[in-house]
């Protein structure tokens, strides 16, 4: 399993819970959780399944602008 931290602009709540709820439905994603005091959305994905480009388009077909990304190795 792999972690992906998604640095987002501020939202509102519904607009975290639309992200977390869009990542969770992609094939591969474990869980996602929205820290909305960090503006960070939290992936827990199967690499082999998606990739983190795939997770960053996600967050933006949901409205959401991307500010940074990385990916810690686990």
């Amino acid at each position: 399993m792999s972690i992906a931290h998604i640095m987002i602009r501020n939202c509102s709540p519904d607009e975290y819970r639309k992200v977390s709820k869009s990542l969770n439905a992609l094939t591969g994603v474990d869980h996602a959780t929205a820290d909305p005091g960090n503006h960070i959305i939290e992936v827990a994905y199967d690499s082999q399944l998606v990739n983190v480009n795939q997770l960053r388009k996600t967050v933006r077909a949901a409205g959401i602008d991307v500010l940074s990304d990385w990916k810690e190795p686990f």
